[in-house]
């Protein structure tokens, strides 16, 4: 059955968020206490007590990544572009408005770059350190733009780039986003080849390193083609999961996150509620790796693929409107225009 453009927009932003928010309880948690607590998350369900990170949110509410691409999503409709400036007053607004609601809503890499911001720093210099996944969880709004406007690789990696600046100003953190944005992109014009997507991800993750301050860092498309064999030569999803764990831990360095992410999406075949649940179960950044690994599948699948009642739950009780914002978005995409080329090490034209 064909699916429709709109319904690959709305079904990445579904997958992301449903991905998001059934990866509240067990983020950066091990598998074996995950499969002891829970046994299975296949729904949603609050923070525990105390936990490092989400304390304080209830069942169903997602956290910074859909907060964040809601945010890229609220500059680009208004700008028709990236404005590296307006995504940090966007960002900065969003984390003075939920600053007291949970445990911890920034990540490291954006906590220490809004900081530099707050102080003076300069938005080239301020994200030079950002070694993290945050740039790729939040991502997905650029991956359903050039997947839309037809783009090359490249101009969407360029995207990417001025996406990344304010924050994950690095090499690493730039093509761990190009991978996840353009393995979006690729999924929004019905690729249903999973192995191609996974190629064409880390072909982005390789157009990517040329951005950004260089750090010490292993390959973003490298680590990606090892998560992808692990599972493809595994026995079975549960040994495919406890691979992937075993070699990346599925942490929050962009090095360990975004091949977990990708490797999900393969395992689970592009189907988003498998994707996201394999995801939430394997341990690690649960939520932001079934953010990113979710947005690709909800794309690949579309919205129709998204069980229904994770639907309702995530728009009722977060209060958003993903089918307005997708007309929003489609509604961009003729005067959409596309940034242009930039040197490396963060400098603006």
């Amino acid at each position: 059955m064909s699916v429709s453009a709109r319904e690959r927009v709305v079904g990445c932003l579904y997958g992301m968020s449903t991905g998001d928010s059934l990866g509240v309880p067990s983020s950066f948690l091990t598998p074996d206490y995950i499969q002891k607590t829970w046994g299975w998350i296949d729904t949603f369900y609050p923070a525990e007590k105390g936990h490092i990170f989400h304390d304080g949110l209830k069942a169903g509410e997602y956290t910074d990544d859909s907060e964040q691409a809601l945010a890229l999503m609220n500059s680009f409709i208004r700008n028709r572009r990236v404005e590296p400036r307006d995504v940090v007053e966007e960002i900065l607004a969003w984390a003075d408005r939920v600053k007291d609601k949970y445990a911890s809503p920034l990540g490291p890499s954006t906590e220490r770059a809004l900081k530099a911001i707050r102080a003076g720093a300069d938005i080239t210099v301020s994200g030079r350190y950002g070694n993290t996944n945050g740039s790729a969880m939040r991502i997905s709004p650029v991956g359903i733009i050039h997947g839309l406007r037809g783009s090359s690789c490249e101009e969407c990696v360029r995207d990417v780039y001025m996406t990344c600046l304010p924050t994950h100003n690095t090499t690493v953190c730039v093509s761990a986003a190009a991978a996840i944005a353009w393995g979006i992109a690729v999924c929004m014009r019905g690729e249903e080849d999973i192995g191609r997507i996974v190629e064409e991800a880390m072909r982005a993750a390789e157009l990517g390193k040329q951005y950004g301050y260089e750090i010490v860092s292993p390959s973003i498309a490298k680590r990606i083609a090892l998560a992808f064999r692990l599972v493809e030569e595994a026995r079975d999803p549960k040994a495919a999961m406890r691979e992937v764990y075993d070699y990346f831990g599925g942490g929050d360095l962009a090095a360990d996150s975004i091949p977990t992410a990708v490797a999900m999406f393969a395992l689970g075949r592009g189907d988003p509620k498998m994707v996201n649940e394999l995801c939430v179960n394997l341990g690690g950044d649960c939520d932001t790796n079934a953010a990113m690994a979710g947005a690709m599948a909800g794309a690949y699948s579309g919205v129709n693929a998204v069980p229904a009642d994770w639907r309702r739950t995530i728009a009722e009780v977060n209060g958003v409107d993903f089918e307005a914002y997708a007309e929003q978005i489609l509604d961009l995409i003729p005067a959409w225009s596309v940034a242009p080329v930039q040197q490396t090490g963060g400098d603006l034209e």
